[in-house]
């Protein structure tokens, strides 16, 4: 295998299934964060690595398709590496597979690096990533969530302790897990999320008082943001599938 591509295992306990005995969607989101922060830390550019230098990763996007979703609470094998490299952004690529490489879906992420005092995006010329780049192909692609906050009414949301994350900031999955709140257990029942889109805009802070927007773009598909004081901290799109189950 090349030394590019990071291969991991993640093997997912009971209490980590919903009431469905299946892999919640923002767990799964976890586990691909695992496994780039794994490939990261063993190439040099690491959580550890990025703090030496006074920066931290943030993510930036985040666009996931499934195609067999009700096989998410098997042992899995998640595959990941660096696409591509820009200035400020770089692009990593995600394969999900049972252990014996049947694929359940795929995944693609933007992440920027962002100086620990001023918040202010860092050039990533001088961070050896592009050693590590590998033209390997990726289908799936970004796209621009509409915008969910026009003409919806918000539901109230603080942000609160448990939202945290190292960087003292509304953690990743958090936004994702909170998006995804907005769908009624009936749902749940008879859908399976197919694929998620998430575009982080700002950062959410403790005590923060967001507003939920959620609106139907077609069947089975919605667009979602989370905002505050008017302005989006970060916009979704979701399509969901009958579950097979």
């Amino acid at each position: 295998m090349d030394n590019r591509i990071g291969t991991y295992t993640c093997r997912t306990e009971s209490y980590l299934l919903d009431f469905r005995g299946q892999l919640p969607f923002p767990a799964l989101g976890g586990y691909l964060l695992h496994a780039a922060t794994l490939h990261a830390s063993g190439r040099g550019f690491g959580y550890d690595d990025m703090a030496g230098r006074k920066a931290a990763w943030v993510l930036s996007r985040l666009a996931v398709e499934l195609t067999n979703p009700e096989r998410l609470a098997e042992p899995l094998q998640i595959l990941t590496w660096v696409q591509q490299v820009e200035r400020i952004f770089t692009f990593r690529c995600f394969e999900i597979t049972t252990l014996q490489g049947l694929p359940l879906g795929r995944a693609r992420s933007a992440w920027a690096a962002i100086d620990r005092e001023t918040r202010r995006p860092v050039s990533l010329s001088h961070f050896g990533l592009t050693d590590w780049v590998v033209e390997r192909d990726c289908p799936v692609t970004f796209t621009s969530p509409e915008p969910a906050e026009k003409d919806t009414e918000g539901i109230p949301r603080a942000v609160k302790y448990s939202d945290l994350d190292i960087n003292g900031h509304l953690g990743s999955m958090k936004y994702i897990e909170t998006i995804l709140d907005l769908f009624d257990l009936e749902t749940y029942r008879t859908r399976s999320v197919v694929r998620f889109e998430i575009v982080y805009q700002a950062e959410g802070r403790y005590g923060m008082q967001l507003l939920l927007h959620k609106k139907a773009t077609a069947t089975d598909e919605y667009a979602a943001a989370i905002c505050n004081e008017g302005k989006s901290i970060c916009r979704a799109k979701i399509r969901f599938a009958p579950s097979p189950y």
